[in-house]
Parts: structure tokens; C-alpha cells; sequence
């Protein structure tokens, strides 16, 4: 998923190259903003993709209080392996602000 400010700074420079009436590239914005502000959103997919990261960390945290408890050797390959997980989240998401 791209940055969807990004995406919407474009847009808006697109309007203000194309559109020579400031008042009519305003009106535009605002609409632009308005439509933007109603997208209907699900609560839940936006509460996990907000605690993504935090939600891997502490899964990470919770697999190795297990894996000691049962005798698991943490060995470098079991670290990267399940450190993967959280880095190709962070590699798809993108860096946080």
C-alpha cells in the first residue's frame, strides 16, 4: 500500500499546474480534502495495521518466553527466521513516522 498523502500531495500539485483560477483550484482542493475525510473505513483493520509492528515485537517476545520454557535452542537461524516476519512487514508497510 502506497503513501496515501504522497498520493494526494501529487494530485493536488497536479490541480495547481493545471487549473489557472485560484479560487476554482481551491474549490477543488476542498472537495478533493472532503471526498478524502468521508472514505469509510473498519475500525479493526485500521486498529491492527496501526499496532502492526507492536503486535509482531510482542508476538516475538511471547515466542521466545515459550521456546525457553520448553527447552528451544535460540540459535541465530531461529532469531532470523522469526525476526523475518516483522522485517518483511517493515519492508512492505515502509518506514514509520
Amino acid at each position: 500500500m502506497g503513501n496515501i498523502f504522497g498520493t494526494a500531495n501529487k494530485s493536488l500539485d497536479v490541480i495547481d499546474q493545471l487549473v489557472v483560477d485560484k479560487d476554482k483550484a481551491n474549490e477543488l482542493k476542498a472537495q478533493f480534502y472532503l471526498a478524502e475525510l468521508q472514505t469509510k473505513t473498519i475500525p479493526i483493520i485500521d486498529g491492527i495495521h496501526k499496532l502492526g509492528r507492536q503486535t509482531l515485537a510482542f508476538a516475538q517476545i511471547g515466542f521466545y518466553m515459550w521456546a525457553v520454557q520448553k527447552g528451544v535452542d535460540i540459535t541465530p537461524e531461529l532469531v532470523a527466521g522469526v525476526s523475518g516476519v516483522s522485517g518483511a512487514y517493515t519492508l512492505a508497510k515502509g518506514r514509520g513516522k
